[in-house]
């Protein structure tokens, strides 16, 4: 009884604090265009540009963005940052359907299993977001490398641990899991961002049975993933990204048939596009799937600024062109 006595105690005490710390987060948001240097532009390979802002906030506790989930019909918006916290808000459309804003923005931190706060970076690297069938909410952190996942209601929630996959937590402390996807027949697949296999770089899934399984994506040049979503054909489209000090920040999407995903395959994807100089571009790091009016097939990118002053916020919107 005791014991009954002290977990409904702590149980509620978590609730309370995870309810105070939900507070709103006054955001800017500067609209953008695909190419600052040919305002003209608004195609990129299969890709037509459909918005996009730079968003900014004196709150000290905003940036970090690495992934993001979106509602059906792209509106609302939930995120996690790579300093342990949460961040919910709603997309604006201009009339045209072109994303213009952010509003309602909230904001608060997650906690672990017993309803504490995550505590310094180890614990706090939030990487990636994925949506189970059931509406909750999968996490893979790194440095600490394990999953949490959180109940329907949302991140603001107690979640429990999931079993990661066997070694993971011995990974060096960025090369863990960085892209999550729950696919169609309730399994989940998760790309590493530097655990190699070989060349390759280590895929995992887990069946829908909970089976784990190894697969490997081939690399394409030094773009490293670093997102996943499916689309509603039900094939996976990875963003993965790049970064030299001359060319600086790139990003590649493509797209990996569903068929393809099986138990040892070795994963080879075909571009959609590949965005660099002089478009709009910054440290992408986590996407989005949804379809909006007339059936059109949109990709949201949210980039991590890292709390640089030399990086941005970036929440861009593209619609795919082509077979969806």
């Amino acid at each position: 009884m005791r014991r009954l006595l002290a977990a409904v105690l702590l149980s509620c005490i978590a609730a309370a604090g995870g309810a105070a710390a939900q507070t709103p987060l006054a955001l800017t948001a500067k609209p953008l265009t695909l190419n600052p240097e040919d305002r003209a532009q608004e195609t990129v390979d299969r890709l037509r540009w459909r918005g996009g802002i730079a968003v900014t906030s004196d709150d000290a506790r905003f940036g970090g963005l690495s992934d993001l989930v979106l509602d059906a019909n792209g509106e609302n918006l939930t995120a996690v940052t790579d300093a342990g916290r949460w961040l919910t808000a709603r997309l604006t459309y201009d009339r045209a359907g072109n994303l213009n804003g952010a509003t309602n923005t909230r904001m608060g931190p997650l906690r672990d299993p017993r309803g504490l706060l995550l505590s310094g970076k180890r614990y706090q690297d939030a990487e990636a977001l994925t949506r189970l069938s059931d509406g909750s909410l999968l996490v893979a952190f790194e440095r600490d490398h394990r999953l949490l996942v959180f109940p329907k209601g949302g991140l603001a929630g107690l979640p429990q641990a999931v079993a990661p996959p066997p070694g993971l937590q011995s990974l060096r402390a960025n090369a863990g899991i960085e892209a999550l996807l729950a696919l169609p027949d309730g399994g989940l697949l998760a790309f590493t961002e530097g655990h190699k296999a070989g060349d390759n770089f280590r895929v995992y899934l887990r069946d829908a049975s909970g089976q784990l399984h190894n697969l490997a994506l081939k690399p394409t040049g030094l773009f490293v993933p670093t997102a996943a979503a499916l689309l509603p054909a039900g094939d996976v489209i990875l963003l993965e990204r790049r970064f030299t000090l001359l060319g600086g920040f790139g990003a590649r999407l493509s797209r990996i048939p569903l068929t393809a995903i099986r138990p040892g395959a070795v994963l080879d994807s075909k571009e959609i596009a590949e965005l660099r100089a002089p478009l709009t571009l910054d440290n992408f790091e986590g996407l989005a799937v949804h379809e909006a009016e007339g059936g059109t097939t949109r990709l949201t990118l949210v980039s991590d600024d890292n709390f640089s002053p030399l990086q941005r916020t970036l929440i861009v919107q593209f619609e795919l062109v082509g077979t969806n």
